[in-house]
């Protein structure tokens, strides 16, 4: 199937711009490569399926309400066809073929609901592959940050089991190596590190002798080794293998998934295509609402404004997509009664935006996408567009505007024929008026004999004049208005524009004596036209005034049968009332009776409510008789109005089960030393809830409840720095107020950055 227009004439209409924002309206980019490739077509059967699919999904958007959701679909065509071919896709790889088979099931479900409103999207959804078991597979194995799970598989659960044990007992001895005395004098500092994958300790380089294992690193002043313990050798042997076989079944695991992928490589392929012609239409209704061009997307079978050649271009009321604010609309007829419209006015005047409003809303119909044009218009569905619109210089060939002109005309007249349209702009410019204009209307009979539909736009008087005797050319002009020497951009058809120049020149102060001159010496026919104008205008204001009687008269005629409403009303009316009047009385009467029985039915009510009251009350009395009655429970001591917080007095805080010894008198702020076991802090009066007189080494006052457990381990792994960090530093602070000996953090492995950090924050 071939496009009606080649890539210059698009890039001529601008029809890419429109193509960018379209694609900018995709959920993906799958829909958004679609987009950006749209071209249109010249098989009519095909127009009218891509207009039923932009109709449709505007009925989804703007009527039904219902959401197909795209969200969470990738292109993963290519890492399908990896997989085919026996590459190892990475886990985050597979989580993206996952979510766009969730997405493809969304999408089918949501459409299939819907097949008896949108016929064709619900057939393209319905041809989506049932992918819900390669999805539950990737789910299975893999979490939401990516790395496989435990129960992947059986030998890789096994594995981590032993991995976890053996890198228990590895910490224990390193801890255990680094509180021994003869070894913990011989450290540069108190902690165990990892170099190289190994647990090391940091030893000064004088002390090296104290501790006996493998040096794996130095620092880099040399001051400090870092030894593996010959104590733990083995057992850091044991745990590098385990991680090297869990490496390796991940791997396995991972090709496991990546065969399945494979297999469904071509389902996968027909899902994303599928999905992004999908997002297209979506992306076309979104369109249709941006430019208000849902006018002509009606849901059906056939699109009747999408006509076959031979047949008139009818557009009315069309705006050109691309203008920012307020756009006069433009209504253009050609190829019907006359094959050749000549369009004429001022400079500035929006001859040029009429053209490519008509060649670009064609193209834009052909390929499917909506129109901002009203109700009427028709669009024939062209095999060719040839456009000719700006400036054509060509520095490189040496070529003249005039002559860039013709060679673009040139190829326009050798490929047109009865089934194209072609736009002109500024026929028979850049040469002498005379030979242009001649040139002009010679083209213009060339195009019309072929059968061509054409829209020129010209300045060429001779122009306008064969255009009124020829019956197959139609004039057309933008209005100018002559009282703030300003365009319209209205489009007028059948009136020629006139020319403006005296006029304007007379207006903004030109001496009468100078107009006059340059007026006697207009050529004759330069006077002939603007006596034709004159008199075409003036047969025009007639018809407006003859419009503008009529109006009124059928004005005065809707006045009159107001009138005669009215009255016809006024009788209704005063029948009405007292119709009215009777059914009142009816009224009141109903009221009453309601009321009578509506005062019976209360009293009624009220009686029952008390006498099931009193039955109520009897029962809870003859409960409360059986009943065993509750033990008294203490009343929770006094709190203390003000404690006391002086040195050696023993106080209790919000949130801490021990009592702590106070060090210091409070400050001017209210803060004060406390002693909490091995922990030294400061806190605030405010914290306090009593204070006793201190006895050391027993409590001689009972505490408050327990605050909840604080776990021995935190766990960060997933979290951000900025997550992580307070986490540590909060966890870090309730295990010491909870007198904790030791606590383990969880960092992960990953990239090492949430290890570093952890490491100096500690």
């Amino acid at each position: 199937m071939e496009t009606p227009l080649d890539d210059k004439a698009l890039d001529t209409l601008e029809f890419g711009v429109v193509l960018k924002r379209l694609a900018r309206l995709t959920a993906f980019s799958a829909g958004r490569e679609l987009a950006l490739t749209l071209r249109p077509v010249n098989d009519r059967d095909e127009a009218v399926r891509r207009q039923r699919e932009t109709a449709e999904a505007v009925h989804l958007d703007q009527t039904t309400g219902v959401d197909v959701p795209l969200g969470g679909a990738h292109d993963v065509r290519e890492r399908a066809r990896n997989a085919a071919l026996g590459q190892v896709l990475a886990a985050s790889d597979l989580l993206e073929i996952a979510d766009t088979a969730r997405a493809a099931g969304r999408v089918r479900r949501a459409l299939s609901r819907l097949s008896r409103e949108t016929p064709l999207l619900a057939t393209i959804a319905a041809g989506i592959a049932d992918l819900g078991a390669l999805r539950e597979l990737i789910e299975q194995s893999i979490d939401d940050r990516g790395e496989v799970i435990d129960t992947a598989s059986s030998e890789l659960s096994n594995i981590r089991r032993e991995l976890a044990v053996t890198h228990g007992r590895l910490q224990q001895q390193m801890q255990a190596l680094l509180n021994a005395p003869s070894i913990r004098a011989a450290l540069q500092d108190p902690i165990v590190t990892l170099r190289d994958g190994r647990y090391v300790l940091p030893v000064r380089s004088e002390a090296r002798s104290a501790v006996r294992g493998v040096i794996h690193d130095t620092s880099s002043s040399g001051a400090t080794v870092y030894i593996e313990p010959m104590a733990v050798i083995d057992l850091g042997n044991r745990w590098r293998e385990l991680q090297a076989q869990e490496r390796h079944e991940v791997e396995r695991v991972l090709r496991e998934i990546s065969d399945a992928v494979g297999q469904a490589a071509d389902d996968l392929v027909t899902t994303v295509e599928r999905l992004a012609h999908i997002d297209l239409a979506l992306a076309k209704a979104r369109l249709a609402k941006e430019l208000d061009a849902r006018a002509l997307t009606t849901v059906g079978p056939n699109q009747p404004w999408l006509v076959e050649m031979p047949a008139e271009l009818l557009l009315v009321e069309a705006r050109h997509p691309l203008i920012e604010g307020e756009v006069v609309p433009v209504t253009i007829a050609v190829g019907g009664d006359y094959r050749a419209l000549l369009i004429t006015g001022p400079n500035t005047g929006g001859k040029t935006v009429a053209l490519k409003t008509a060649g670009l809303l064609c193209a834009m119909a052909l390929a499917g996408l909506p129109i901002p044009a009203a109700d009427g218009t028709r669009i024939p569905v062209y095999d060719a567009i040839f456009a000719d619109i700006g400036d054509e210089q060509s520095i490189e060939q040496s070529l003249s505007t005039f002559s860039g002109h013709m060679t673009a005309i040139i190829d326009i007249i050798e490929r047109t024929g009865e089934r194209s349209l072609v736009l002109l702009d500024e026929l028979g410019a850049g040469t002498d008026p005379a030979e242009g204009a001649a040139l002009g209307i010679a083209i213009v009979e060339r195009l019309v004999g072929a059968g061509t539909t054409l829209i020129a736009t010209t300045h060429h008087s001779e122009l306008k004049l064969y255009a009124h005797r020829t019956d197959a050319v139609m004039n057309a002009s933008v209005e100018f208005d002559m009282e703030t020497l300003s365009p319209t951009y209205r489009l007028t058809i059948g009136l020629p524009g006139q020319s403006n120049a005296l006029a304007i020149a007379a207006r903004l102060g030109m001496p009468p004596g100078v107009v006059d001159i340059a007026r006697a010496g207009l050529t004759t026919g330069e006077r002939e036209m603007e006596a034709l104008l004159r008199e075409l205008r003036t047969q025009l204001a007639a018809a407006e005034e003859r419009a503008a009687r009529a109006a009124e008269a059928r004005d005065e005629a809707h006045t009159l049968r107001a009138g005669l409403e009215q009255q016809l009303n006024e009788l209704a009316s005063e029948s009405a009332q007292l119709r009215e009047e009777a059914h009142a009385r009816i009224r009141d009467e109903v009221r009453e009776t309601e009321r009578l029985l509506e005062r019976a039915r209360r009293e009624v009510e009220a009686a029952r409510l008390e006498q099931a009251a009193a039955d109520l009350q009897r029962a809870r009395a003859a409960a409360a008789e059986i009943a065993p009655q509750p033990e008294p429970v203490p009343a929770p001591p006094p709190a203390q109005a003000s404690p006391v917080i002086e040195p050696g007095r023993a106080v209790w805080l919000r949130g801490v089960s021990l009592p702590g010894e106070v060090l210091t008198e409070p400050n001017d702020v209210g803060e004060f030393d406390v002693q909490l076991g091995a922990l030294r802090t400061r806190v605030r009066v405010q914290q306090v809830l009593r204070s006793e007189a201190w006895e050391h080494g027993a409590s001689v006052v009972s505490s408050p409840p327990p605050p909840p457990p604080v776990p021995f381990e935190v766990e960060l792994r997933g979290q951000t720095l900025d997550e992580a960090l307070p986490a540590v530093e909060q966890f870090l602070d309730q295990a010491a107020r909870s007198g904790h000996g030791r606590v383990r953090v969880i960092h992960g492995r990953g990239t090492g950055t949430l290890r570093r950090a952890v490491r100096e924050l500690l």
